[in-house]
């Protein structure tokens, strides 16, 4: 198991390229150097190197494999002791994230910020030296890091990181007096800190593998600028706040979109990357836009997702660093964001309430009674949802155009204060051209049903369904046809609502 974890690390944070030394010509002896048993810790201080042993017995004649399988395992055993290393600088992390932010972090937090800001690239492991015991017929293999090498290259990265970050701060400086151009400081700053950031864990790394060359610069650099970003990011501020407190149901929309604008020093900012999230819930978000000429900026929301609770939240913040929400998530942990919290309602589902208006048609007769609206109240009152049986005359102002008549969305938003879903129908029967023969009269019944998030007027499914019918007489013809599309009819509707409310 240990070997395993050490093999996971390796592959999930390092990309280890191994060269052979002129001395790794396999030695074939019957007695086995120093370093099989000590690791070559005289041989290599461990103030300079990082060593592992692996071996492997040669079976069927085949040493390259042998060779193999020990060169791997012994650069495991480097990789299990450069763990130890990830782990020293995760705890690190943590207690420096956890000191600024609110609540404390999770150990999966930690390993995946390590994982996403270190990407440190080992190419300092060799394979040193291997040798062959001839009467245990086994081969050994002597892994070596190099702490010095390793360090010499991490550190001209650090410099590297510093310096850009520093034409980046300079950048900014230059654009934040600018309300035009403030927006610039606000990707030149969430670039910067990104790569300060970076070389912060890359320093880290850095003070356990070779002490002597850590910057020790770094921390005071990033301290400062995190300083120069949260003093820069308090003279923004949300006004004009549209769309809070709305409500909706599962798989609808929300009614309204979600707006506000954005101010730098009380005056509208264009073009400022804003980003919108899901805090609690789920759903369809455009989570990236800009700032129009007047700083206004606006998002919808759509195919709300279930959630265990009845307020969800959706946050709009300053993107200092757009399209990556993992920089995004580190940021605000070091740098207190502005946002705007947006708050929608969503029932349970035993809490939903529905409305069907189905109007239905016999051979041109309009019926007083819907035998499809009967079924599938029938069949929707053995779920959890309620359904409202008796629609008051005030909300049945004629009946609904369900192809989209002009008056069908004033007529829903009406229907909106009595339920949370309207299944708007109609179904009609209609005689064939060949409907007369001897016995029997043939009928065509067509039911067209449409389903509706009343809180904002969305059509969430659309069921349509043509069939024959015959009978002995019209009346008979049209009955049956219309009855049968009813019945398939229901049983689709059903499963539509089950399939948008509950996910079945």
């Amino acid at each position: 198991m240990k070997r395993n974890t050490a093999l996971f690390i390796l592959c999930s944070f390092f990309i280890f390229s191994y060269t052979v030394s002129d001395s790794s010509a396999i030695q074939k002896s019957t007695y086995g150097p120093s370093w099989i048993h000590t690791g070559g810790i005289s041989q290599y201080p461990a103030d300079l190197y990082i060593t592992g042993v692996g071996s492997a017995q040669v079976e069927y004649s085949d040493t390259a494999s042998a060779q193999a399988k020990a060169d791997s395992r012994a650069i495991a055993q480097v990789a299990k002791q450069i763990e130890v290393v990830i782990k020293q600088l995760s705890s690190s992390f943590e207690r420096e994230l956890s000191s600024s932010a609110k609540g404390s972090l999770s150990q999966k937090d930690v390993w995946e910020k390590t994982a996403a800001f270190v990407k440190i690239k080992i190419e300092g492991v060799r394979i040193e030296d291997r040798y062959f015991d001839k009467e245990n017929n086994r081969i050994y293999s002597l892994a070596l890091f190099d702490r010095i090498a390793q360090g010499e290259m991490v550190s001209n990265e650090i410099s590297t990181l510093a310096s850009n970050a520093s034409a980046l701060i300079l950048e900014a400086e230059k654009s934040k007096n600018k309300i035009g151009k403030v927006h610039r400081s606000v990707a030149a700053y969430g670039l910067a800190i990104k790569k300060m950031l970076l070389a912060l864990r890359k320093n880290q790394y850095l003070s356990i593998i070779a002490p002597l060359l850590v910057h020790r610069s770094i921390p005071t650099t990033l301290s400062n600028l995190q300083a120069d970003i949260t003093d820069f990011m308090s003279q923004f501020s949300f006004e004009g706040i549209k769309g809070d407190n709305q409500k909706s149901i599962i798989s609808g929309n929300l009614p309204e979109p979600l707006q506000l604008q954005v101010l730098y020093n009380g005056v509208p900012v264009p073009s400022m990357p804003i980003l919108f999230k899901f805090v609690e819930g789920s759903g369809n978000i455009d989570a990236y836009a800009r700032t129009d000429g007047g700083g206004f900026v606006s998002t919808t929301v759509s195919n709300l997702g279930p959630t265990g609770k009845k307020i969800n939240k959706i946050l709009a913040l300053i993107d200092i660093y757009p399209s990556d929400l993992t920089i995004q998530k580190e940021l605000s942990t070091v740098i207190p964001p502005v946002y705007a919290q947006f708050t929608y309602y969503l029932p349970a589902v035993e809490d939903i309430k529905i409305a069907v208006i189905v109007n239905e048609y016999n051979l041109g007769n309009k019926q007083t009674d819907s035998y499809l609206a009967n079924r599938i109240i029938q069949t929707l009152s053995k779920s959890k949802l309620k359904i409202v049986k008796d629609i008051p005359e005030a909300f049945l102002t004629g009946s609904f155009d369900i192809n989209g008549g002009s008056e069908v969305g004033a007529k829903l938003r009406q229907l909106s204060s009595i339920a949370d879903i309207a299944i708007v129908g109609e179904v009609k029967s209609t005689l064939m051209d060949d409907s007369f023969s001897a016995s029997l009269v043939f009928s065509r019944a067509r039911a067209l049903v449409k389903i509706f998030d009343l809180a904002s007027t969305t059509e969430i499914a659309n069921i349509d369904i043509s069939l024959k019918g015959a009978g002995p007489s019209r009346e008979e013809s049209g009955l049956r046809a219309i009855k049968k599309v009813s019945s398939i009819a229901s049983e689709r509707v059903t499963r539509e609502v089950k399939r948008t409310l509950f996910g079945e």
